[in-house]
């Protein structure tokens, strides 16, 4: 009686593939270069639709300090800019997401497919002192927080046309606001920035001194995921499975 022993990870992926199983040939090499290329091709991608919604949230940030041309604030003007201001920063916020679903897509066909030809190379991170922050991280975060100032600058504009009273305040407490609403966003935003941005490099990290795993105190840092054997047991890792990365 024959018994069937479950596949790892590493072979349905090569199955899936159709490649000649985990040896480096010719067909393997090709998908890693395709691999590596696409991976590439949305990183360059991913700063390219960046930079265009930031030319929208430039127009928009211009179309809102004309909204206080000559001292007058126009709530009506705001209203429509931080709308549209809102949508843009959304816009981007997707946008940012999609081009990094399929960047990390690409990268674990990377983590798969390297062993063979280039040993652990995309999958070993060498650190001294302290893991990085992630740049697509702290980019998505910055736009999540332009999006929640339009969601701020709308509902201020909707406020002053319903309460007309606020256009109007004493010296004295206006100045308090003026002062108070971008000191309390300066640190909010620097705390949102700084906390939880920095790089996922579990099961890849390693101190590039003594090249033992790496188990900084950084505050991203997780403990060292149990070791899983995808053929079926308790044991070491599957070599080719990938870790995931967050870059």
């Amino acid at each position: 009686m024959s018994t069937n022993v479950p596949l790892s990870a590493s072979q349905k992926y090569f199955n899936r593939l159709q490649l000649p199983g985990r040896e480096a040939s010719p067909a393997h090499k090709a998908a890693l270069a395709r691999a590596h290329e696409l991976r590439k091709f949305e990183i360059e991608n991913y700063w390219k639709r960046s930079s265009y919604f930031w030319g929208f949230q430039l127009v928009a940030f211009g179309a809102l300090a004309l909204s206080a041309k000559d001292g007058n604030f126009r709530p009506q003007v705001v209203l429509i800019v931080a709308v549209l201001g809102a949508l843009a920063a959304l816009t981007a916020i997707l946008s940012a997401k999609g081009s990094k679903f399929w960047q990390e897509n690409w990268e674990a066909h990377v983590d798969f497919l390297e062993v063979a030809v280039e040993g652990r190379l995309h999958t070993t991170a060498l650190l001294s002192d302290t893991v990085s922050y992630s740049v697509s991280r702290v980019n998505e975060r910055f736009l999540q927080m332009l999006l929640a100032g339009w969601i701020v600058a709308f509902i201020a504009g909707g406020l002053s046309l319903w309460f007309p009273q606020l256009m109007s305040l004493e010296y004295r407490t206006a100045t308090i606001i003026q002062i108070a609403v971008p000191a309390l966003t300066l640190v909010g935003g620097s705390l949102l920035l700084l906390v939880g941005q920095k790089s996922d490099l579990r099961g890849r990290a390693y101190n590039k001194r003594t090249m033992e795993e790496w188990l900084g105190n950084d505050s991203n840092r997780h403990p060292s995921s149990p070791k899983i054997d995808h053929q079926g047991g308790s044991g070491e890792q599957d070599a080719s499975a990938p870790n995931e990365v967050t870059s």
